[in-house]
């Protein structure tokens, strides 16, 4: 090997050390900070990383790829997608993604490409362990800054730090974890030397967090797959009487054991102050798949089976559940987030995404790794059952959520790592291209890469990353001076605002559709400056409209954007236009309560009485448990048919739906909180329900605030007081 090809091997250790620091980057001057700054960077830095390993496999054949399966499927995974985003809903952002979430098949090609470069790179276990180590060692200071949190903020926090999500932390330490006990268990555990104390607290403190963060699909996969693990160790023990062996079978009893009567306990003492007053063991005792955030999992499930159904080859593309989610959304839904473009589990997600090609291909990779792991002759047995146990982890907390640039980093480094430890990679046989090339085509290569590395860095990154920054700076609508006073941000006032926003969407880049709808969101702030003149606000006003337009033609299947156009003309009192909008998004959505509230809102207000009572009406019927959609339908009820609105109050009272009732009173007392006979109805409803105390409070607070009807509430007071 040349100097020239060591330089450049080392480059690529430097490049790798850095997608290990990912983790800890926030850039404060990027539009989703937790997620853009690690993103651009892995990128940038897996492009640099492509490029080196791309020279080395000219410059030498050794560096080039070797016949292997994990390689094939992986390949073959990454064509699925392709085809399948060609043929999506919305191919743009199937390709490029968001900002928010800045994945798409570029992200997947980089994963590919660095899943290559790392696996034809380092061959060496050593090196492999050096990186591993230097993780470890970056997830310890990660655990630290938890910690630092945790004692800020106590021990029933959700603790996140620099990953800006507790889920997202939650499989960093999960990751991290798993590594420690791989260089705990490789070797006899004696606690006589600093390492085996090293790895075992580096264990012990972040699986501390994984439990802090409140993840239930990370901490239930690190219980399990510490289960897993004793019991490979265990099994494998018996092969080999060696005293190293017995101790490791041990060991693997102890962790066994204590991971048993951990859940043993925590869930015989879930009703205890200990138990409830912690984030991490209220969470795990308190699972319920008909309850919380595991029901809306399940319902999206379904609703993802539904879009299986109707494209089951090839699926809808990547970043394409959100048309999935409008066409079937199911109405049990309500209550949970209105907008919703993952899964939420890894089988759906790629089902959806890529149809069952897709999610096959993506399972082979999967299998292939583990079959390769078994097969390795480089690993120790441990090492195996630590490696397989972590996979096995990861797989289970992804049935609950989805990859993230961080996990996807990790998991390629896994692959890559079994990957570079098979067997037949040490065969010349294997080798996929064996051809020497001439000197002058070696350079003439070398210089193709560098120039479209370049490129490629310009093109993907640098003008993303500026169109984010120009967005950053168009929603800024105002500042304090050096004297204390609000100026505009721009020199050209909302001028300047509107000129950065134009600037960031002709980079046509991927945050125009985020940047398209930060114009409109930002509307209500100008339109609400009292001292900006008429013209101003109309300028802006056709400046929204016109990129509106182009957003749902270049994205007719979205009802979101429908949604949110409808709404704004209603905030502009553009009645008709609103109507046109909000009606296409229910159309788009039709089962989707949430979007349809403002339409009723605007037939109500605008005393459409028979359109706002159908509409209320077919609302509320699409799931009549709602309770807030029983209010809007009684709101509109008793604005325009008061028999109906009694009938419908009395059969809540009659079926014991208080609480609906008492949101009505509640909501309609907000608006005239003086007004005598909605309090004595909101009183005599607390003590129809048992409620004594509450209906004394309202009473008591309603007199010591309005003094006019003090007269009226004493007696009632008394009246309640004189009850047994």
């Amino acid at each position: 090997m040349t100097n020239t090809q060591k330089n450049l091997k080392f480059i690529t250790y430097i490049g790798l050390a850095i997608l290990l620091y990912i983790p800890f980057i926030v850039s404060d001057s990027l539009f989703f900070p937790f997620v853009t700054g690690k993103a651009f960077t892995f990128r940038i830095v897996t492009e640099i990383i492509i490029a080196i390993w791309l020279i080395l496999a000219v410059l030498n054949p050794i560096f080039r790829p070797k016949k292997n399966f994990i390689l094939y499927t992986f390949l073959a995974f990454v064509i699925s997608l392709f085809v399948s985003n060609m043929n999506g809903i919305n191919p743009f952002a199937s390709f490029w993604s968001n900002f928010e979430r800045m994945e798409g098949w570029v992200t997947i090609a980089h994963l590919f490409g660095l899943f290559i470069a790392l696996g034809s790179i380092l061959k060496d276990k050593k090196e492999w362990l050096a990186f591993f180590n230097i993780s470890i060692v970056f997830g310890l200071i990660m655990s630290l800054y938890a910690f630092g949190d945790i004692f800020e903020k106590g021990f029933n926090y959700r603790v996140n730090t620099n990953l800006g999500n507790s889920t997202y932390l939650a499989i960093y330490m999960l990751f991290n974890a798993f590594l420690s006990l791989f260089f705990l268990l490789r070797q006899k555990i004696s606690f006589t030397g600093w390492y085996s104390w090293f790895y075992f607290i580096s264990f012990v403190l972040q699986s501390i967090i994984i439990f802090q963060t409140g993840t239930r699909g990370s901490m239930l996969g690190l219980l399990g797959g510490l289960l897993l693990m004793s019991l490979i160790i265990f099994i494998s023990s018996f092969k080999n009487n060696k005293t190293e062996s017995k101790l490791f079978k041990k060991a693997a009893l102890v962790i066994a054991g204590f991971v048993l009567v951990f859940l043993g306990t925590v869930f015989s003492l879930k009703d205890s102050n200990f138990v409830q007053d912690s984030v991490a063991l209220n969470r795990i005792s308190s699972i319920s798949i008909s309850e919380g955030t595991a029901a809306a999992r399940i319902t999206n499930w379904k609703i993802a089976t539904e879009g299986f159904k109707e494209r089951p080859v090839l699926g809808w593309g990547q970043s394409n559940f959100n048309y999935v989610f409008d066409k079937y959304y199911l109405p049990e839904h309500y209550g949970n987030e209105t907008w919703f473009d993952r899964v939420h589990n890894i089988f759906f997600d790629w089902l959806i995404a890529g149809g069952i090609l897709g999610l096959l291909f993506y399972l082979s990779i999967w299998v292939t790794s583990l079959y390769y792991l078994y097969k390795s002759e480089k690993l120790e047995v441990n090492e195996k059952a630590v490696l397989v146990s972590l996979l096995a982890a990861y797989f289970f907390h992804n049935l609950f959520v989805f990859d993230q640039i961080v996990s996807y980093i990790y998991f390629v480094l896994f692959i890559s790592f079994i990957y570079s430890q098979s067997n037949d990679l040490d065969s010349e046989e294997n080798q996929i291209f064996k051809e020497n090339l001439s000197k002058g085509l070696k350079k003439g290569i070398v210089w193709v890469i560098i120039i479209g590395t370049i490129f490629s860095i310009y093109k993907i990154n640098i003008n993303s990353i500026n169109a984010n920054k120009d967005l950053i700076s168009a929603i800024q609508i105002t500042k304090k001076d050096s004297a204390g006073e609000t100026i505009y941000y721009h020199e050209k006032g909302i001028e300047g605002n509107i000129e950065k926003f134009k600037t960031a969407l002709n980079k046509n880049t991927i945050g125009k559709t985020e940047t398209s709808e930060r114009v409109l969101m930002t509307a209500g702030t100008i339109l609400s400056i009292q001292n900006l003149d008429n013209s101003t606000k109309q300028e802006y006003v056709n400046f929204v409209v016109e990129v509106m337009k182009d957003v749902i033609k270049n994205d007719p299947y979205s009802s979101r954007a429908n949604y949110l156009f409808g709404t704004f003309y209603a905030q502009t009192n553009q009645i008709g236009k609103a109507e046109e909008f909000l009606l296409k998004a229910i159309e788009l959505s039709p089962n989707k309560q949430g979007i349809r509230v403002p339409l009723i809102r605007i037939y109500a207000t605008t005393n459409q009485t028979e359109k706002a009572i159908n509409l209320a009406r077919e609302t509320y019927k699409l799931d009549e448990s709602k309770d807030n959609l029983w209010v809007e339908y009684s709101k509109v009820l008793s604005k325009f048919d008061n028999e109906s609105f009694e009938a419908l109050v009395a059969e809540a009272l009659e079926n014991k739906k208080f609480k609906r009732v008492e949101k009505l009173l509640l909501e309609s007392l907000s608006i005239d909180p003086s007004d005598i006979n909605k309090i004595k109805s909101l009183s005599s409803l607390y003590i129809k329900i048992d409620e004594k105390e509450k209906a004394l409070s309202l009473l008591r607070k309603s007199s010591e605030k309005f003094p006019e009807i003090k007269d009226e509430t004493d007696f009632v007071i008394s009246q309640i007081e004189s009850l047994e």
